[in-house]
C-alpha cells in the first residue's frame, strides 16, 4: 500500500503534484501553479532538524534525569552519615558513606555522556562545574571512609578490651578509662594505631588532593539546587583537612613517645616563667620518666640543686659571659643550661649537663640514659587544671586559678614553716605530678581528644617543649615545630629575649610592652626603632617573689643590620650604682642566624624603665622596592602576656595585609596593629 506521508529520508529531488480532487472540478487549459521547489525542500529539512535534535536530546535528558537523581540520593546518604555519626553508628556512618560516593560518581558519569553539550558557552561551563564538584566530593568521601575505617578498627579494639575486663558491655567504650586498661590492652591498642598510620596518612593525601579539586570549582557557577546539595561537602573539607593535618603528626609523635614498640626514657624539666631564661623559665625542678607502651614505669622529681649541689666541687664550665658579669657565677651549672632561646640547642646542653652530672655523682654510667628533653612551662597546668578541675595534695588544694602562687609558697616559704628540710622542698611537685597523671588516667576515653587538644594548644604556644635525639621522634617535632627551634628568616625579624638574673620571681609581676617602628621611607635604606617598655608592678621588696627586674635582653634582628644608637642599657642596678643610673654597653655579636643587641637593665617597684635600639635594616628587607613585606616575630617560651605594638611606615601604599588592621586604617601607607605573645607571629604586607 503506498505511503502517503512523505519521507524526507527518500524524497526524490523533484516533488509528486498532489492528484485532483475529481475530474469535475478540473479546468480545462487552466495550469495548476507548482509550490516553488525550495520551499518544498526547506520544511522536508526542517521538519527532518527538529526530528533529529529530538532523538539528540533524548539521551542528554535521559543523562541528566539520572545525574540529578544520584546527586540527591548523595545528598540524602550524606545526611544519613552525619547522622549516625552522631550516635557513634561509625559503621552505619561508613556504609553511607560508601553510597554517597558511588552515587556522586555516577552522577559524574551521566554529566560525561552529555558530548557536544559539555562545550556550548554558558550550559558547559555549568556541567563541567559539576563534574568537578563530584570529583572533589568522591574524593573527599575516598579520604573520610578511610578515616572511619581506622575509627572502626579503633573503636572494636576498646571494645574488645571492655568485654574482656570488667563485664562492660560493647558499646559504651566512651566510658572507659586509660587506667583500666591492662599493659597487653595498651601495646595492642599502640598497635593498631601504628598499623593504622599508614593509612592515616594516605587518607590525609586524599584530602589535599579533594582540596585542591574543591579550588578548581568555580562555585559561582553552580546552580543554586547543587550549591545547596554540596555544601555539607564543601564545608567538610577544610575541617577534615585541618584535623587530618593535626592528627597525623600528633599520633606519629605520640607512638614512639609513648615507648612504643620500644620503652623511652624522658628527662623533664619544670621551667618557672615567673623567672624567666631564654628558652623559658629557671630549670627550677628536674625529673625523670619512663614509659614502656603506654605504661608509667618511673616518674620522680627533684630539686635541680639536688644534682648541682653535690659536684660543685668537680664540676667545671665556663659560663657564658652575662652570667659571669651580671649573676656572679663562676661555673655553669644544669639549673642555667638553658641560655640558648633556640631550644634544641639548650635541650642538648642540658641533657648533656643532667647526664655527666650524675654520673659524677654516681661515680658510674647512668643505666639507662634519657635521650629525650620536655620542658613544661605553667600555662600548660593551669589550663589542666581549667579540664580536670581541682587537685588536693597534701592538704593544700591547687586550682587552676591559685596553681602557680600556692606552689611556690609551698617550696618558697611554706616547707620551712612545716618543718621539711630543704633537701626535700620540692617533693611536693612530684605528688602533684602524680596526682595529675592519676585524674588524667581516670578520664573516659571519651575525653582523651580533650587532653589532647590542651595538649596540642600548649605545644603550640611553647608551654610545652620537646627535643629527642631519636630519629623517630625528632623529625616530627621539628616539622610541627614543637621543638620550638628558632626561625630561619629572609624578611624582617624581631625576637626579644629576657634572662631574669637575680631577681627572684618578679617576672610575674612585669607588664611588658614592645613598639616597632619602621620608617621604609628613608632614602639611605629602612630605619627600625625597637621600644622595650617594662612595668614593674611590685609594691615593694616585702614580698618574698618580688624585688627590682634584673635582666639582661637579647633583641635578634635581620643578620647584617646595623646599629645606630640604643638608649637605657645600664651597667647595673641601682641599688649596685650607688642609687644613679650609669650607661652599660651593648653587646653586638652574630647568633642564629641574626644580628643581636645585647644589654643589662632593671626596673624598680613600682617604676617603669625603657630600652630601645635604633638600627638600618639590611639590604635583603626593602619595604622600598620589594612588593611584600615580611616580619616574623617569635615568642618567647614561657612569656605569654607580652604586647607588641607595630608602626610600619612605607613610601607606597598598602594593598593589603595580613593580619588586617582596623577599617578605619586602611588606604594609606601605614600599617598600625597590636598584637599579644601567646603564639608566634607572622605579617605579611603586599604593595
Amino acid at each position: 500500500m503506498p505511503n502517503d506521508t512523505p519521507n524526507f529520508l527518500i524524497c526524490p529531488a523533484f516533488p509528486e503534484l498532489p492528484p485532483s480532487s475529481s475530474p469535475s472540478q478540473e479546468k480545462p487549459n487552466t495550469p495548476i501553479p507548482a509550490e516553488p521547489r525550495h520551499r518544498h525542500v526547506a520544511r522536508w529539512i526542517a521538519l527532518g532538524a527538529a526530528l533529529l535534535l529530538v532523538l539528540m536530546l533524548i539521551p542528554p535528558g535521559i543523562s541528566l534525569t539520572r545525574a540529578w537523581n544520584a546527586g540527591r540520593t548523595a545528598e540524602r546518604s550524606i545526611s544519613a552519615a552525619r547522622e549516625k555519626l552522631l550516635t557513634q553508628d561509625v559503621e552505619g556512618a561508613k556504609t553511607d558513606l560508601d553510597a554517597a560516593r558511588a552515587s556522586l560518581l555516577s552522577f559524574r558519569d551521566e554529566l560525561q555522556k552529555l558530548g557536544s553539550l559539555r562545550d556550548l558557552p554558558a550550559l558547559g561551563l555549568q556541567i563541567r562545574a559539576l563534574e568537578d564538584a563530584a570529583s572533589a566530593g568522591s574524593q573527599t568521601l575516598y579520604s573520610a571512609a578511610d578515616i572511619l575505617d581506622i575509627a572502626v578498627v579503633i573503636l572494636d579494639a576498646l571494645r574488645s578490651g571492655a568485654e574482656t575486663s570488667g563485664g562492660l558491655q560493647a558499646g559504651i567504650a566512651p566510658t572507659r578509662r586509660f587506667e583500666d586498661l591492662s599493659k597487653e590492652e595498651k601495646r595492642e591498642l599502640l598497635q593498631k594505631f601504628s598499623n593504622e598510620l599508614p593509612r592515616l596518612r594516605l587518607a590525609r593525601d586524599k584530602m589535599d588532593l579533594a582540596l585542591t579539586l574543591w579550588s578548581r570549582v568555580p562555585q559561582d557557577g553552580l546552580a543554586s539546587p547543587i550549591q545547596t546539595a554540596l555544601r555539607p561537602l564543601a564545608e567538610a573539607i577544610p575541617v577534615m583537612k585541618k584535623a587530618l593535618d593535626e592528627a597525623v603528626p600528633l599520633l606519629e609523635a605520640l607512638l614512639p613517645m609513648s615507648g612504643y614498640p620500644e620503652p623511652r626514657r624522658y628527662l623533664v624539666a619544670l621551667q618557672n616563667a615567673d623567672e624567666i631564661r631564654p628558652s623559658g623559665g629557671f630549670i627550677g625542678t628536674i625529673g625523670t620518666m619512663t614509659w614502656d607502651a603506654g605504661e608509667l614505669s618511673e616518674f620522680a622529681f627533684t630539686d635541680v640543686y639536688n644534682i648541682d649541689n653535690p659536684v660543685s666541687a668537680f664540676w667545671k664550665e665556663t659560663p657564658p659571659e652575662p652570667l659571669a658579669r651580671y649573676l656572679g657565677a663562676a661555673n655553669w651549672f644544669l639549673r642555667d643550661a638553658n641560655w640558648s632561646p633556640d631550644f634544641p640547642t639548650s635541650a642538648e646542653r642540658v641533657l648533656d649537663f643532667y647526664v655527666r652530672e650524675a654520673e659524677l655523682q654516681l661515680h658510674a654510667p647512668l643505666p639507662h640514659r634519657p635521650t629525650t628533653f620536655i620542658a613544661f612551662e605553667p600555662g600548660f597546668f593551669r589550663e589542666l587544671l581549667a579540664f580536670t578541675g581541682p587537685i588536693v595534695v597534701d592538704g593544700k588544694t591547687f586550682t587552676s586559678d591559685n596553681f602557680f602562687e600556692q606552689l611556690e609558697f609551698a617550696v618558697e616559704v611554706g616547707f620551712h614553716q612545716e618543718g621539711i628540710p630543704v633537701e626535700q622542698r620540692k617533693e611536693i611537685i612530684g605528688k602533684l605530678g602524680q596526682e595529675l597523671v592519676k585524674k588524667l588516667f581516670a578520664l573516659p576515653s571519651a575525653r582523651w581528644p580533650e587532653v589532647l587538644d590542651v595538649a596540642t594548644q600548649a605545644l603550640e604556644r611553647k608551654q610545652i617543649m620537646a627535643y629527642s635525639h631519636d630519629a623517630d621522634l625528632q623529625p616530627v617535632l621539628e616539622s610541627r615545630g614543637w621543638s620550638a627551634r628558632a626561625k630561619p628568616t629572609d624578611g624582617d625579624f624581631l625576637w626579644v629575649v629576657d634572662a631574669n638574673l637575680a631577681a627572684l620571681k618578679t617576672d610575674g609581676a612585669m607588664k611588658k610592652e614592645i613598639r616597632y617602628e619602621l620608617d621604609a621611607t628613608d632614602p639611605a635604606g629602612p630605619k627600625a626603632t625597637v621600644t622595650l617598655r617594662y612595668t614593674n608592678t611590685a609594691k615593694g621588696f616585702g614580698d618574698y617573689r618580688y624585688t627590682r627586674y634584673r635582666t639582661y635582653t637579647r633583641v635578634y634582628v635581620p643578620e647584617g643590620s646595623e646599629l645606630i644608637s640604643s638608649d637605657g642599657a645600664m651597667k647595673d642596678d641601682l641599688n649596685k650604682t650607688g642609687g644613679k643610673f650609669i650607661s652599660g654597653t651593648v653587646d653586638v655579636f652574630k647568633e642564629l642566624g641574626k644580628t643581636v643587641y645585647g644589654a643589662f637593665w632593671s626596673v624598680e617597684p613600682g617604676k617603669t624603665g625603657e630600652l630601645k635600639f635604633t638600627y638600618r635594616l639590611p639590604p635583603t628587607v626593602n619595604g622600598q622596592r620589594s612588593t611584600i613585606y615580611h616580619l616574623d616575630w617569635p615568642k618567647q617560651p614561657g612569656v605569654d602576656n607580652a604586647t607588641l605594638t607595630l608602626d610600619l611606615s612605607f613610601d607606597k601604599k598598602l594593598e593589603s595585609a595580613t593580619p588586617s588592621e582596623d577599617s578605619k586604617k586602611w588606604g594609606d601607607a601605614r600599617y598600625e596593629y597590636t598584637t599579644d605573645s601567646l603564639t608566634d607571629r607572622t605579617f605579611e604586607i603586599s604593595f
